[in-house]
């Protein structure tokens, strides 16, 4: 960002310090603060001088007239573009988010969800998951299987996971006959993107209307399972009021208020996140304080997007004060990043099984 470069490497050092004091701590920086922590060879008087610069070129406000000063949004974005220069990641969290997650679904999006939840507790923090693109994901087996219940379990492999859906099962099908139609959907499916089977639900009807009865009776349910999957699941967001009252801004019941308000409403959430310019190359992409929409311009937005081949299928973010632990949030999100890669690469190796 512009200015960026004007500063010499004392003030660099300085504002980085105090920043990063201030997010530890959410102690105001004074030149009394900055000289203990880490600059005790200089002099008050120069440390004052060096904090009014910086004030004056806009990184650092003074909240009171007699107070000490906090990081302004710009001070915020200096600090997080070191922060990327560096990738410092804090091995902590990534292990308490580790330790807290167990895999329950198969499915890639359900997982990414799972590690949403566990990183809003580990932060305490609200956390949001905005699911892309599920119609893209590409069918790659269906597996029908008969319950004592009468039912039948519908588990559907696509390039992203397995759906499984509860159904019906047609009166006089037994398991063989399970297996023949899982056979014959598989191989007259295989690789068809989830939206291609919806659209031209009426071709596929008619065309399997000459097979054998309940071959097209499945895929009537398959269809509507896989059209209920395509439709859910768009934008979650996972907060806890009490997680949210141990921030020290947000001790304050109207500025609690205010931001509950905001993580409460998922639409508001919602069009802030689509408003970030996220064009960069970058793997994680944060948006502070005034760089955001109105209703966020006090608040700092980060959110890592996760690519399939088919494009964006997942964003996970944060979202919370600008006095925010960066490193900690990048370190979380590059985890799950990392999880979300690893898992693909396993589908893929499943994938290869397929002989239809």
């Amino acid at each position: 960002m512009s200015g960026d470069f004007s500063l010499s490497d004392r003030k660099r050092d300085i504002l980085l310090s105090a920043v990063g004091n201030y997010i530890d701590n959410a102690l105001p920086i004074t030149s009394g603060n900055v000289q203990n922590t880490a600059f005790n060879t200089l002099s008050s008087a120069t440390l004052r001088n060096e904090l009014n610069a910086l004030e004056e070129m806009g990184y650092l406000k003074q909240l009171h007239t007699s107070g000490g000063r906090v990081p302004t949004s710009k001070g915020y974005r200096y600090y997080v573009n070191s922060l990327l220069a560096t990738q410092d990641f804090d091995s902590e969290v990534v292990d308490s988010i580790k330790n807290k997650f167990v895999k329950r679904s198969n499915f890639i999006l359900d997982v990414v969800d799972g590690l949403a939840k566990n990183m809003s507790d580990v932060l305490k923090l609200p956390t949001f998951v905005e699911m892309q693109n599920h119609e893209n994901f590409t069918l790659k087996g269906i597996n029908i299987i008969p319950l004592i219940t009468g039912q039948a379990l519908f588990l559907v492999q696509t390039d992203s996971g397995i759906i499984n859906n509860t159904i019906d099962l047609p009166d006089g099908v037994s398991e063989e006959n399970c297996k023949d139609a899982s056979k014959f959907l598989t191989t007259n499916l295989y690789n068809k993107k989830i939206i291609d089977i919806i659209e031209n639900f009426d071709y596929y009807n008619e065309l399997f209307k000459n097979q054998i009865k309940y071959f097209q009776e499945f895929f009537v349910s398959l269809t509507e399972t896989l059209k209920t999957y395509s439709q859910s699941h768009t934008f979650k967001t996972h907060s806890s009021i009490t997680n949210l009252l141990e921030n020290p801004e947000y001790k304050d019941i109207d500025s609690a208020k205010k931001f509950l308000t905001l993580v409460e409403n998922e639409d508001k959430i919602n069009e802030a996140i689509k408003d970030i310019d996220d064009t960069s190359n970058n793997e994680i992409v944060y948006s502070i304080g005034e760089e955001n929409n109105n209703d966020y311009a006090d608040y700092s937005i980060i959110k890592a997007n996760y690519s399939l081949k088919n494009g964006v299928v997942a964003t996970v973010g944060v979202v919370g004060p600008q006095r925010l632990d960066y490193c900690k949030i990048a370190s979380a999100l590059k985890f799950i990043t990392e999880e979300m890669s690893n898992m693909e690469k396993e589908l893929e190796d499943k994938g290869g099984d397929h002989d239809g």
